[in-house]
């Protein structure tokens, strides 16, 4: 295939990922609340997200923004929050 295929292959991959990673993280997998996920869901999910991270991290070349979009996205979502002053 030529580059501009591919790139454009690349993109939408991303992007089809980063719709996947967002639809998990708000929790609309499947119409269950998050008081009924199971502990394998919840790992199944962690193992996934984990996945889609590194394949943004190991795709960023083909388009750097939307990766960075992408990680940028999993990463503030992971974190814990941040206490307001006392």
């Amino acid at each position: 295939m030529s580059g501009p295929v591919v790139s454009v292959l690349g993109v939408l991959l991303l992007l089809v990922i980063a719709a996947v990673v967002l639809l998990i993280v708000f929790g609309v997998s499947r119409g269950q609340s998050r008081d009924t996920t199971t502990a394998l869901e919840v790992a199944e999910r962690e193992d996934f997200i984990e996945h889609l991270r590194e394949v943004a991290w190991q795709h960023r070349d083909v388009s750097p923004e939307l990766a960075t979009i992408i990680l940028d996205e999993i990463a503030k979502r992971r974190r814990p929050p941040l206490e307001g002053p006392r």
